[in-house]
């Protein structure tokens, strides 16, 4: 089973006294199941310290912000979330990136089972001609015949099949005197 985390917007929310800090709302699929997260940027930096300790992970978006416009932020938040997509290829999946998204009983994949699940199917059967009209001696394969609308075998000039559709169509569009039943 995969994790995917998005974190689609930030908001910003009054802390301890009056003062004002941002949010980013963090989407984590697992499991069929999405729980929303909001987390600090200094948790996602906490995060970041502990995992570079031990593996090598992307590039982390800047700490400081020269100012709190919503580019400056918004890039922040596009770059905190690749770094989140970088940090789940780890493999195995690291115990602290699991606490921090609140994942519990995670299971991680088994490569032979991915691969036997890989789609695979039955080779097509395919018929070169018509299977229930007999070969004719004139071209036992019609579709190799030079001139296919003279051959006797092909479905079109055929005396005993007659294209039903084809001429349903044409009555019903150029027939003046056609009318439908009530």
């Amino acid at each position: 089973m995969m994790i995917r985390a998005y974190i689609p917007r930030y908001r910003q929310v009054e802390g301890e006294g009056g003062r004002a800090h941002y949010v980013y709302v963090v989407e984590v699929c697992y499991i069929g199941r999405v729980h929303k997260l909001e987390k600090r940027y200094s948790a996602f930096h906490s995060l970041y310290k502990e995992l570079r300790k031990v593996y090598a992970t992307a590039e982390f978006p800047p700490k400081l912000l020269r100012n709190t416009s919503t580019k400056a932020l918004e890039t922040r938040r596009a770059g905190l979330e690749h770094w989140l997509h970088s940090a789940l290829l780890i493999q195995p999946c690291p115990q602290p990136l699991l606490t921090f998204l609140q994942v519990q009983n995670y299971q991680p994949p088994i490569p032979q089972c991915e691969e036997s699940i890989s789609p695979s199917h039955q080779p097509i059967l395919v018929y070169p001609r018509d299977p229930y009209i007999a070969p004719h001696t004139c071209c036992p394969t019609p579709h190799i015949c030079s001139t296919p609308h003279s051959c006797p075998g092909t479905p079109h000039s055929h005396p005993h099949l007659p294209s039903t559709i084809t001429k349903g169509v044409l009555t019903a569009l150029y027939d003046q005197s056609f009318c439908m039943p009530a």
